[in-house]
Protein backbone atom coordinates (compact mmCIF):
# COMPACT_ATOMS: atom_id res chain seq x y z
CA UNK A 1 0.00 0.00 0.00
CA UNK A 2 1.17 3.34 -0.95
CA UNK A 3 0.15 6.75 -0.09
CA UNK A 4 0.55 8.34 -3.53
CA UNK A 5 -2.34 9.06 -5.39
CA UNK A 6 -1.68 9.12 -9.45
CA UNK A 7 -2.32 12.42 -10.43
CA UNK A 8 -5.13 12.06 -12.76
CA UNK A 9 -4.45 13.26 -16.91
CA UNK A 10 -6.71 15.06 -18.52
CA UNK A 11 -9.76 12.60 -18.42
CA UNK A 12 -12.86 13.71 -20.59
CA UNK A 13 -13.92 17.02 -19.70
CA UNK A 14 -17.06 18.06 -18.76
CA UNK A 15 -19.12 21.26 -19.47
CA UNK A 16 -17.17 24.67 -18.61
CA UNK A 17 -17.25 25.99 -15.23
CA UNK A 18 -17.81 29.42 -15.35
CA UNK A 19 -15.09 31.83 -13.64
CA UNK A 20 -15.61 33.63 -10.71
CA UNK A 21 -12.47 35.71 -10.59
CA UNK A 22 -9.95 36.70 -13.11
CA UNK A 23 -6.45 34.45 -13.76
CA UNK A 24 -6.28 31.11 -15.81
CA UNK A 25 -9.64 28.96 -15.81
CA UNK A 26 -7.58 26.02 -14.37
CA UNK A 27 -6.70 27.93 -11.01
CA UNK A 28 -8.64 27.90 -7.95
CA UNK A 29 -10.86 31.08 -7.71
CA UNK A 30 -10.93 32.48 -3.92
CA UNK A 31 -14.92 30.77 -3.22
CA UNK A 32 -13.10 27.69 -4.37
CA UNK A 33 -9.91 28.34 -2.19
CA UNK A 34 -12.25 29.18 1.03
CA UNK A 35 -14.14 25.65 0.44
CA UNK A 36 -10.78 24.09 0.46
CA UNK A 37 -9.29 26.03 3.50
CA UNK A 38 -12.63 24.87 5.46
CA UNK A 39 -12.28 20.96 3.49
CA UNK A 40 -8.62 20.63 4.82
CA UNK A 41 -9.51 22.17 8.23
CA UNK A 42 -11.89 19.83 8.85
CA UNK A 43 -9.95 16.49 7.54
CA UNK A 44 -7.24 18.16 9.93
CA UNK A 45 -9.39 17.87 12.76
CA UNK A 46 -10.72 14.88 12.05
CA UNK A 47 -6.89 13.22 11.21
CA UNK A 48 -4.22 15.19 13.19
CA UNK A 49 -1.76 13.86 10.89
CA UNK A 50 -3.13 14.93 7.47
CA UNK A 51 -0.84 16.69 5.46
CA UNK A 52 -1.65 19.02 2.38
CA UNK A 53 0.19 19.82 -0.59
CA UNK A 54 -0.88 21.96 -3.57
CA UNK A 55 0.97 22.25 -7.26
CA UNK A 56 -0.04 24.70 -9.83
CA UNK A 57 1.15 23.75 -13.42
CA UNK A 58 0.68 26.25 -15.97
CA UNK A 59 2.50 24.35 -19.31
CA UNK A 60 -0.41 21.31 -18.24
CA UNK A 61 -2.81 23.63 -17.17
CA UNK A 62 -3.72 22.29 -13.84
CA UNK A 63 -4.03 23.12 -10.11
CA UNK A 64 -4.32 20.63 -7.77
CA UNK A 65 -4.74 19.89 -3.83
CA UNK A 66 -3.91 16.64 -2.71
CA UNK A 67 -4.34 15.51 1.31
CA UNK A 68 -2.11 12.64 2.27
CA UNK A 69 -0.83 10.91 5.67
CA UNK A 70 0.87 8.06 6.90
CA UNK A 71 0.40 3.75 7.16
CA UNK A 72 -3.33 4.39 5.77
CA UNK A 73 -4.56 6.17 9.11
CA UNK A 74 -5.00 8.75 7.48
CA UNK A 75 -6.59 9.59 4.01
CA UNK A 76 -5.35 10.08 0.77
CA UNK A 77 -6.76 11.85 -2.09
CA UNK A 78 -6.49 14.96 -4.47
CA UNK A 79 -8.79 17.50 -5.70
CA UNK A 80 -7.52 18.92 -9.17
CA UNK A 81 -8.97 21.13 -11.71
CA UNK A 82 -7.89 20.99 -15.25
CA UNK A 83 -8.55 23.40 -18.51
CA UNK A 84 -7.97 22.36 -22.26
CA UNK A 85 -9.64 23.69 -25.04
CA UNK A 86 -11.94 26.30 -23.81
CA UNK A 87 -13.20 23.76 -20.90
CA UNK A 88 -12.51 23.24 -17.55
CA UNK A 89 -13.16 20.01 -15.29
CA UNK A 90 -12.41 19.14 -11.68
CA UNK A 91 -11.85 15.67 -10.84
CA UNK A 92 -11.39 14.00 -7.63
CA UNK A 93 -8.94 11.12 -7.07
CA UNK A 94 -8.76 8.73 -4.02
CA UNK A 95 -6.02 6.09 -3.02
CA UNK A 96 -8.43 3.50 -3.56
CA UNK A 97 -11.07 4.54 -6.81
CA UNK A 98 -10.29 5.76 -9.85
CA UNK A 99 -10.65 9.72 -10.96
CA UNK A 100 -13.69 10.87 -11.48
CA UNK A 101 -15.22 13.71 -12.36
CA UNK A 102 -17.34 15.88 -9.99
CA UNK A 103 -19.67 19.23 -10.86
CA UNK A 104 -17.77 21.34 -8.01
CA UNK A 105 -15.33 21.56 -5.25
CA UNK A 106 -18.38 21.71 -2.42
CA UNK A 107 -19.76 18.57 -3.73
CA UNK A 108 -16.99 16.90 -2.38
CA UNK A 109 -15.80 19.51 0.73
CA UNK A 110 -19.57 19.99 2.31
CA UNK A 111 -20.43 16.09 2.47
CA UNK A 112 -17.03 15.65 4.19
CA UNK A 113 -17.13 17.74 6.43
CA UNK A 114 -20.55 17.00 7.65
CA UNK A 115 -19.24 13.40 7.61
CA UNK A 116 -16.43 14.41 10.06
CA UNK A 117 -18.66 16.67 12.48
CA UNK A 118 -16.51 19.32 13.47
CA UNK A 119 -17.96 21.87 16.07
CA UNK A 120 -20.10 24.24 15.01
CA UNK A 121 -17.30 27.15 16.70
CA UNK A 122 -15.01 27.20 13.43
CA UNK A 123 -12.72 29.12 15.78
CA UNK A 124 -12.01 25.39 17.57
CA UNK A 125 -11.77 23.92 14.19
CA UNK A 126 -10.38 26.12 11.52
CA UNK A 127 -6.85 25.99 10.71
CA UNK A 128 -6.35 29.22 8.68
CA UNK A 129 -2.84 29.28 9.67
CA UNK A 130 -2.34 25.42 8.66
CA UNK A 131 -4.14 26.29 5.02
CA UNK A 132 -2.07 29.28 4.22
CA UNK A 133 1.04 27.49 5.10
CA UNK A 134 0.08 24.56 2.23
CA UNK A 135 -0.90 27.68 -0.23
CA UNK A 136 2.73 29.50 0.73
CA UNK A 137 4.36 26.09 -0.30
CA UNK A 138 2.55 25.32 -2.92
CA UNK A 139 4.48 24.08 -6.01
CA UNK A 140 4.28 26.55 -8.82
CA UNK A 141 5.69 25.16 -12.76
CA UNK A 142 5.65 26.57 -16.47
CA UNK A 143 4.98 29.44 -18.33
CA UNK A 144 2.27 31.90 -16.81
CA UNK A 145 -0.91 32.41 -20.13
CA UNK A 146 0.28 35.11 -21.68
CA UNK A 147 4.04 34.62 -21.56
CA UNK A 148 6.45 34.50 -19.11
CA UNK A 149 7.60 32.57 -16.23
CA UNK A 150 5.86 31.41 -13.04
CA UNK A 151 6.70 32.87 -10.04
CA UNK A 152 9.02 30.44 -7.30
CA UNK A 153 7.00 29.90 -4.27
CA UNK A 154 7.45 32.43 -1.63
Amino acid sequence: MTNIVPFPKRVGLGEPIPLEAAGAPYEFTPDELAKLCRWYSAMKYAFPRVQGVMAVCHNERVSAIGLYGEGGRTPNCLISKHEADGRTCLIWATEQDPPRLIGSIAEITDAQIVAIAPPRNEARWLDAGGWMKVLADRMIAGARPGGGLAPSPA
